[in-house]
């Protein structure tokens, strides 16, 4: 478990901080998945192996994508892949998973991402956790009819490209993409190694 969580973090500093567009609900399968049996909590290992498991894979699938296309036409390009490419892929690996994967924060670029009331006090307690110096644990709940894992994603400097200071880390071209794309941007003025979100992986 503790070298999965490693590699999930690593990962995250490739894409964990790039926002998702518009999402629908994924009607889950149910295949292979852990059984719910009343309330769960951190020590819930089972979940929090899948969890782990399937939101590497996502970022895995995003990252191999995300630097081709940084390659191709720089952040702008990347920023635009978020957009429009960076849904499917999400979905179509929730789909394969028979779970809904997603990241949520408290400070989204796209509105669709905001975090629930209840998951707002999950990111208040990851960021103490993580000013402190403690190492981030996932975080498993039982939600209604779901059982929801959860994750932190810490930025990096590659992040800061288009979350960073828009005075000193974001170009100013970088910045019209942002504004085209999503007016109501509330997720620049980031430093290195900061919270910026949560991975979220919700089993039925």
């Amino acid at each position: 478990m503790k070298n999965s969580f490693i590699i999930l973090l690593l990962l995250a500093a490739l894409t964990g901080c790039k926002d998702s567009s518009n999402r629908k609900p994924i009607e889950s399968s149910g295949a292979n998945m852990p059984t719910a049996d009343a309330e769960v909590g951190k020590k819930d290992i089972a979940y929090q192996e899948k969890g782990m498991e399937y939101a590497m894979a996502t970022q895995a699938a995003l990252g191999k994508r995300l630097q081709s296309k940084i390659q191709e036409g720089g952040i702008q390009e990347a920023i635009v892949f978020c957009k429009v490419e960076a849904l499917p892929i999400t979905d179509s690996l929730s789909e394969k998973f028979g779970v809904a994967i997603s990241r949520i924060t408290d400070r989204p670029r796209n509105p669709m991402n905001t975090a629930s009331a209840e998951e707002m006090k999950f990111i208040a307690n990851f960021k103490s956790e993580i000013v402190t110096g403690q190492p981030p644990e996932p975080l498993v709940v039982r939600q209604g009819d779901r059982t929801n894992f959860y994750y932190p994603i810490l930025t990096n400097n590659m992040c800061l490209k288009c979350h960073g200071n828009p005075e000193a880390d974001i170009q100013p071209q970088v910045l019209g993409v942002i504004a085209e794309l999503y007016p109501e941007d509330q997720a620049t003025g980031y430093n290195n190694n900061q919270f910026r979100g949560l991975w979220k992986v919700s089993f039925p």
